[in-house]
């Protein structure tokens, strides 16, 4: 019985949010068009590169090709942590495109980024990963929202650049159901990641309040929870495209997502005081709520479904020596729709479902995608629920007793057991 509430009240909330944010993008479909810009401010790209070697070279290529006053702009390679491969070396050759390469010995993109804060005097400033490509016009399609000066940072529509292995054609649905979500958010002034692989930020956001906290494994998530704290704006444009280089099997994108949440748990411990914060709309009273439940629920039904699943399988290869599998699966049915109403769960479900693939369908049409997402779609509607489980019960495991995970040249040692030793000392 308790199954059947919560499944009930996760599709409730799926489709209770579906409509939410479907809404409201058909209120604000007039409002889809990027601002003109009147004036070209002057903008620095940086790059954080460690153990890149194998994309550096044409990351920088990237973004030398970047549609812009070439006087406006300029771009710097950081290479950090102490690469161990060619990284460096590669970024070199293009020093005589006016590109300017510095090697740091301390690690983190957060770092490496605060080094260049102090360096430049440009206006605009834009992180971009070292495996990450972006179109041509993708500056002249963000700079303009920088017009209304409450908007500290402009997000962009990201992407799966290869999307070979079935693990990339995953996460490429992904990417995209996260950039219809991500305009959505922008509209309902909610928007709580700013994307290290191509975010375009207002400098002198950074000259008052501090650069990227450079402690926090996330330093992405962290500068977007910094703005929304201090009530500025953040916005996306939709139709201004940038292509990352996903993991291709399960370990890397495991750990690439360990990293990620464990920064959001340690993000929303440190700003906790935006949830359920009425100062803050939607974003404190809704998304984060919402986020955080679903992430238990997740969990809850992907065990459930997989309880329920290995309990026919048993049913199927033992109780059926005794009854037929026939009268087992006809029992188990009229179970199911005297306590679950399946006509109802199952109408709510594919109602979520359609909703899906039609923000898949939205998201593709405004940020001009031609992948094919057909296949990748069913491996996500299929796997995704338990995946996110497996990243999931892994980070609370990491950040309650981790004690030392490296990522990038950074050390992570925020678990609750180093917590606790280091106070025993």
């Amino acid at each position: 019985m308790i199954f059947i509430t919560l499944t009930y009240i996760a599709i409730f909330l799926s489709v209770f949010t579906g409509v939410l944010f479907l809404f409201t993008y058909f209120e604000n479909i007039n409002n889809l068009d990027n601002p003109k810009i009147v004036k070209y401010p002057t903008v620095c790209i940086v790059i954080p590169a460690h153990n890149e070697e194998e994309s550096i070279a044409k990351t920088i290529e990237s973004a030398i090709n970047i549609d812009y006053p070439k006087d406006k702009k300029e771009i710097y390679v950081v290479e950090n942590g102490g690469s161990k491969d060619n990284t460096l070396t590669i970024a070199k050759k293009y020093s005589k495109f006016g590109i300017k390469v510095l090697s740091l010995k301390k690690g983190g993109k957060g770092n490496a980024m605060n080094h260049v804060l102090k360096k430049t005097k440009a206006e605009i400033f834009v992180t971009m990963d070292a495996d990450t490509f972006a179109d041509k016009d993708v500056l002249k399609k963000m700079i303009g929202y920088f017009r209304n000066p409450k908007i500290m940072a402009v997000t962009p529509t990201m992407k799966s650049k290869i999307n070979e292995t079935f693990i990339q054609k995953i996460q490429n649905v992904e990417y995209l159901i996260g950039s219809f979500l991500r305009k959505v958010f922008h509209f309902l002034n909610s928007i709580y990641v700013t994307p290290g692989a191509f975010t375009v930020y207002r400098k002198k956001f950074f000259d008052k309040y501090g650069g990227f906290d450079d402690k926090n494994i996330t330093e992405d998530i962290e500068i977007s929870m910094r703005i929304q704290l201090l009530n500025y704006k953040i916005t996306n444009a939709f139709n201004a495209s940038v292509y990352t280089i996903t993991p291709k099997n399960f370990k890397s994108l495991f750990w690439q997502r360990i990293r990620w949440y464990l920064g959001y748990i340690d993000t929303m411990i440190q700003y906790k005081k935006i949830i359920f914060s009425k100062k803050h709309g939607y974003l404190g009273l809704l998304i984060f709520p919402v986020a955080i439940m679903s992430i238990f629920y997740m969990i809850y039904l992907s065990f459930s479904i997989l309880i329920k699943f290995l309990e026919y399988v048993f049913a199927l290869l033992f109780v059926s020596r005794y009854v037929s599998s026939t009268s087992i699966l006809t029992q188990q049915i009229k179970l199911d729709q005297f306590y679950y109403t399946f006509p109802i769960a199952a109408y709510l479900g594919i109602i979520a479902f359609l909703m899906t693939v039609y923000m898949l369908f939205v998201a593709k049409k405004h940020s001009d995608d031609d992948s094919e997402y057909k296949l990748g779609y069913l491996l996500f509607t299929f796997f995704y629920i338990f995946f996110l489980a497996i990243w999931w019960i892994s980070s609370f495991f990491y950040k309650l007793f981790g004690k030392e995970l490296k990522f990038g040249g950074v050390v992570w040692k925020n678990s609750l057991l180093n917590h606790f030793k280091s106070n025993q000392i």
